[in-house]
């Protein structure tokens, strides 16, 4: 039996880096777009924490601290997954940029634009944490889709599988660690919906996050999907 306090990194190390690196390794041509929103939801990650902390779980790190490495090492894995598995999996490519020119400040736009949504849902609706991640992602997707609706069909495609990823992982997940949800997931204060024992709105936010994250780095970018 391992000791629940490795349980949240080697989850994400053995469990989420495997599908990370098979991504990473299989599609050259998709490695910068993996990159990129590996480090852009990695980043967030512990940030995140500052929130999920107070209403939603309290997971333990191998360090013993209150937000750990593991929270950046799941928003790199699950951020680049999402953001390749459609177009890995339907072998879809992306259009080279015509210049070089990024759309960067679109990055930073749209994260102050969600963290100031999430602050709202938060702090004077009262929104549970999770629920207002996902309506702040749904926000978001509702966004892009707007000024790219070509997107949409890359980003529910991506919404599926993430959740489905991450439905999968779940159960091997707990295989190993069959106690880690009643142990760290503050159940009280969600619905409490459990398949096979994996809480309802760990998989909604998953579906979620792929709606905004798969094809976030073609909108950034400028970039389009080719027709196979």
């Amino acid at each position: 039996m391992f000791d629940y306090q490795y349980a949240y990194l080697i989850g994400n190390i053995f469990i989420l880096f495997p599908i990370w690196l098979v991504l990473f390794f299989y599609r050259r041509d998709l490695r910068v777009d993996i990159l990129t929103m590996s480090l852009i939801c990695g980043t967030l990650g512990p940030i995140s924490q500052i929130w999920y902390l107070k209403d939603y779980w309290s997971p333990q790190t191998f360090t013993g601290t209150i937000v750990g490495i593991e929270d950046f090492l799941f928003g790199f894995f699950i951020g680049g997954i999402t953001s390749v598995i459609y177009k890995e999996l339907f072998n879809k490519h992306i259009s080279k940029p015509k210049s070089k020119r990024h759309h960067w400040r679109l990055i930073f736009l749209f994260t102050a634009i969600a963290i100031f949504i999430f602050n709202i849902l938060f702090y004077i609706f009262s929104i549970n944490s999770i629920y207002a991640s996902i309506i702040v992602f749904l926000s978001m997707a509702s966004m892009m889709y707007y000024f790219r609706r070509d997107l949409f069909i890359d980003g529910l495609a991506s919404g599926i599988f993430t959740g489905i990823t991450m439905f999968l992982s779940y159960l091997v997940y707990l295989s190993i660690f069959p106690e880690v949800i009643s142990k760290w997931w503050f159940l009280h204060n969600i619905s409490g919906i459990l398949i096979l024992g994996i809480p309802l709105e760990e998989l909604v936010w998953a579906f979620s996050l792929g709606l905004v994250a798969g094809p976030a780095y073609e909108f950034f970018m400028g970039l389009r999907l080719l027709k196979n």
